[in-house]
């Protein structure tokens, strides 16, 4: 469950998980760019399970109180058989690749382990403010 903002606009610090129809509902409506953005993560969300990636986790403005987001960041982390994957020629897979390989969108990031995992994760956790605080980050369940 995602929850309420804190006053600064940011979700309190830590990964909140949420479904996909709970994402749309809170973050895909109230302005022509939330609805524009929502087209971006839920077509990311699809790949993402027809790739078998094991998580994707959604970031940058978007999951902040802004009525206009400027963006919205999202890792994946994929799948142990991912380049088997893009080796079989697997649609998904092969569009994912090219999506974070050419950066457009420029707001979509790989982690193929753990490890990678938990740098993103801290690397969006920190907000840029002059006093570098945390925010929380949404992970959507697949």
């Amino acid at each position: 469950m995602i929850p309420a903002f804190r006053p600064d606009g940011y979700l309190p610090e830590g990964v909140h998980g949420a479904s996909e129809p709970e994402v749309t509902f809170r973050f895909g409506a109230g302005s022509p760019q939330r609805r524009r953005l929502i087209l971006r993560v839920r077509r990311w969300i699809a790949l993402a399970r027809l790739a078998n990636v094991r998580r994707l986790l959604i970031d940058g403005s978007f999951v902040s109180a802004k009525v206009h987001p400027d963006d919205v960041d999202a890792v994946v982390l994929l799948s142990t058989d991912f380049q088997l994957q893009l080796d079989r020629g697997h649609e998904a897979a092969l569009e994912l690749e090219e999506m974070v390989l050419t950066r457009r969108p420029e707001e979509l990031f790989a982690a193929e382990d753990e490890g990678d995992w938990a740098d993103w994760v801290e690397f969006f956790t920190r907000t840029r403010e002059p006093d570098g605080r945390r925010k929380g980050l949404v992970e959507v369940a697949l």
